[in-house]
């Protein structure tokens, strides 16, 4: 292994996705967070493509900022990251959005964040997404054969990787997300109130759906819902389970879908297809720091995905004690362990009927709730910092002792 350059390594971080509100974003913010904590020996260097993202590690003496202004994330990728850490004179540079520097003035590591341009095909419609499909199927192994390290936030992931972009499985290692150390049951009623109000949220406890509804606003013609939440089939589902319930004399749980851009693709004529829209609540974008309220106040969280490399939702409804309905597919089984319902993404059927016992037994439900806290409790930011700074003295030729927590 060759030795570094000096005992303190400098060490670079692409953050031009820092202030993303989907989970990358808070992955990243939440590693870095942690990294930062732990380690004050090394010194870091944070990339950011805009101005306005600069000052939110103004405090870490050991964190330099430097703005590298660019609208066009390729060429802010391809060129002036890669000569701006030239100039910084950098023993690594990581990057957490799958991306790299193919020609790098340093060892660099990235960050995969998953294979469905392989896997699913049927989620890139239209001209734009198949061009964004082509695209990541081309230059995902190319990065990858250009990092000296690979990192994925499951091991599914990294199986996926090892299958479709013919990754050396010797290049991989997991470093897991976690839940942000805001997200546990909430109690008090004036919070819960409060949230309730902004959100015009039933009373009653709901199923619930975190979707991001944006990713295919370009991609298709007119207003497209995300394949990959799934929110079709859970409707449907839904709908079976409402009108059961109904028959039986009994009140159905409401559903609640959160995310951004749902409210224009998810309309009242399309919920009527399925259920009487007045039993589905369509919250929109929902602030970060209201996330453990909301999931304290569900009956459970139906995250069915079709695709996820991690799925930080199942972790975070865990963490509030929020019973999890899941897939049986992608990553979703390792992150949920024992502590879910686990249903097939396609089942409209099987769905249902998780949905109808969930909501009806209080005793599967108060086992599913212990059995989450205790499985979210086993995901840690800093286990997952201390991962990564190993990987970056990996790939920087450095094997030094881990630094004293402060």
């Amino acid at each position: 292994m060759t030795e570094p350059k000096s005992e303190r390594l400098r060490i670079g971080l692409m953050l031009r996705a820092v202030d993303d509100v989907d989970g990358q974003g808070i992955y990243i913010r939440k590693l870095c967070d942690a990294l930062f904590r732990m380690d004050d020996r090394n010194e870091y260097v944070a990339f950011y493509s805009d101005a306005a993202q600069a000052g939110r590690y103004r405090d870490r003496a050991n964190v330099r900022e430097v703005v590298v202004p660019s609208q066009r994330k390729l060429i802010w990728d391809q060129v002036l990251v890669p000569l701006a850490a030239r100039r910084e004179n950098l023993d690594v540079l990581f990057h957490h959005k799958f991306s790299i520097p193919l020609l790098p003035p340093c060892p660099a590591v990235v960050q995969q964040r998953g294979t469905e341009y392989w896997s699913h095909p049927e989620f890139y419609v239209g001209l734009a997404g198949r061009v964004d499909q082509v695209y990541n199927r081309v230059m995902i192994p190319l990065y990858c054969k250009r990092a000296v390290r690979i990192l994925t936030n499951s091991n599914t992931l990294g199986d996926e990787l090892v299958r479709h972009a013919g990754v050396p499985r010797s290049k991989l290692r997991t470093v897991y997300a976690a839940a942000d150390e805001s997200f546990r049951p909430v109690t008090d009623s004036s919070v819960l109130g409060r949230v309730r109000e902004r959100y015009a949220l039933p009373a009653a406890p709901f199923l619930l759906m975190v979707v991001k509804g944006h990713q295919v606003l370009s991609q298709a013609a007119g207003k497209a819902l995300t394949p990959r939440k799934n929110v079709e089939v859970v409707l449907e589902a839904y709908g079976r389970m409402h009108r059961r319930i109904t028959e039986a004399g009994k009140t159905p749980p409401p559903l609640v879908i959160l995310g951004l851009g749902i409210a224009e693709r998810l309309t009242p004529d399309v919920i009527a297809a399925q259920v009487d829209p007045a039993a589905v609540a369509i919250a929109g974008f929902v602030e970060f720091g209201d996330m453990p309220a909301i999931y304290s106040m569900a009956r459970a969280l139906v995250f069915p995905s079709r695709y996820e490399s991690f799925g930080l939702p199942i972790v975070e409804a865990m963490a509030c004690g929020c019973p999890v309905i899941t897939s049986t597919t992608s990553a979703c089984p390792e992150v949920a362990g024992d502590a879910a319902i686990l249903v097939d993404p396609e089942d409209v059927e099987g769905m249902a009927a998780a949905m109808q016992r969930l909501s009806l037994d209080d005793l599967l439900a108060e086992e599913l709730r212990a059995r989450g806290l205790r499985r979210a409790a086993t995901f840690s930011w800093d286990e997952s910092a201390r991962t990564l700074l190993s990987e970056l003295r990996t790939a920087a030729g450095a094997d030094h002792a881990a630094p004293n927590a402060r």
